[in-house]
């Protein structure tokens, strides 16, 4: 089949038919540009991903100096646990040098419980907040999946109808008489479905790579807020 038959197949369909394939048309559009910029950003955050915590496994114990190297980088580094590590190290210096150290001229080394328990809520909502970001428009994705079966099912059933008014109109019966409409209707079927099984496929790869990345992420957050509650955490005692 070449693009003059669909075009052919085009022309002669109905109104309700054309419409379902504007509308499958434009579905697979959208669908194909969301993966495409999904599989973009989940490669740049593997690369990311990689290259920080290279950094990270290297400078650990000194959280100072890593965040300066880093501190220029979140703009060009997209990972979640950049945005993590940032939003930490940003809480832990607020809280350092909010106020004096004891002898009136220095900041203090070490926080207190209270301090760390916002800083841990601050690291957690910024790791929420760069997954809410990493998945949107996936909605449309899956709405999509949902969406284009039905639409290809409508119009199989537009078709038979139309195939059955013709026979009526027409006074005639077989392959002849039902030719047209029944084949209005497995195109419809086969392009909703053409357009479904791309989303699906692509919906549940970009799934799964943000559940990895969800995965590192949560291990490397719980790896940083314990190195800062034992590098930067005091005892209060009553």
């Amino acid at each position: 089949m070449d693009l003059n038959f669909w075009l052919r197949h085009f022309a002669s369909a109905s109104l309700a038919a054309k419409a379902i394939y504007l509308l499958l048309l434009v579905l697979s559009v959208v669908a194909w540009a969301i993966m495409i910029r999904k599989g973009q950003m989940l490669h740049r955050n593997t690369r990311g991903t990689r290259r920080f915590l290279d950094l990270y496994r290297q400078n650990r114990h000194n959280l100072p100096a890593l965040y300066r190297q880093i501190g220029g980088a979140r703009v060009r580094v997209e990972s979640p646990l950049v945005a993590v590590f940032a939003r930490g190290c940003e809480e832990l210096q607020a809280f350092l040098g909010r106020e004096p150290g004891t002898d009136g001229t220095a900041a203090r080394t070490r926080i207190g419980p209270h301090q760390f328990a916002t800083l841990t809520r601050a690291v957690t909502a910024a790791e929420d907040k760069y997954f809410l970001d990493l998945e949107h428009l996936l909605i449309i994705l899956a709405t999509t999946i949902s969406a284009a079966p039905f639409l290809g099912l409508l119009g199989t059933v537009w078709g038979i109808l139309e195939a059955f008014q013709s026979m009526g109109t027409q006074g005639a019966t077989g392959v002849t008489a039902m030719g047209s409409g029944i084949s209005e209707a497995l195109i419809a079927t086969a392009f909703g479905l053409v357009v479904a099984i791309p989303a699906l496929l692509g919906y549940n790869i970009i799934g799964a790579r943000i559940r990895e990345l969800a995965g590192e992420a949560d291990t490397f957050l719980t790896e940083f807020l314990a190195l800062i509650e034992r590098d930067y955490v005091r005892e209060d005692r009553p």
